[in-house]
């Protein structure tokens, strides 16, 4: 049986079909100093920004941010609420969302901390 051999060049080509795209968008989450949890009004961590620790207990959201978180970083657990109607998510240790103004950051009210 004989084998074929690859060119170079087809080899680079299959490979660039092949290998995963990488892009600004799949950047890591900037840090958040231990017992936080930061925000920001727009998307991918840019605009106002909030830092919450869980050692001040439940806070409401400050107005810039109030139904309008756009991303966040969290370095503790938490529960994030909206009031009207009553919805909690938790969140977790290194949760993070560079996308959230669409989701549950248009409606919320005030974070807490642990768990919901």
């Amino acid at each position: 049986m004989k084998l074929r051999s690859w060119s170079l060049a087809a080899a680079l080509a299959l490979t660039a079909l092949v290998a995963p795209a990488h892009s600004a968008a799949a950047a890591a989450a900037p840090s958040c100093p231990d017992g936080s949890v930061c925000f920001w009004s727009d998307e991918d961590f840019d605009g106002d920004y909030w830092e919450w620790t869980s050692r001040s207990g439940y806070r409401d959201m400050p107005p810039n941010l109030h139904d309008h978180v756009g991303s966040f970083v969290a370095s503790t657990r938490a529960c994030f609420i909206n009031w009207s109607p009553v919805e909690k998510r938790d969140v977790f240790n290194g949760d993070w969302r560079s996308r959230y103004q669409g989701d549950f950051g248009g409606r919320i009210d005030g974070v807490g901390p642990g768990a919901c």
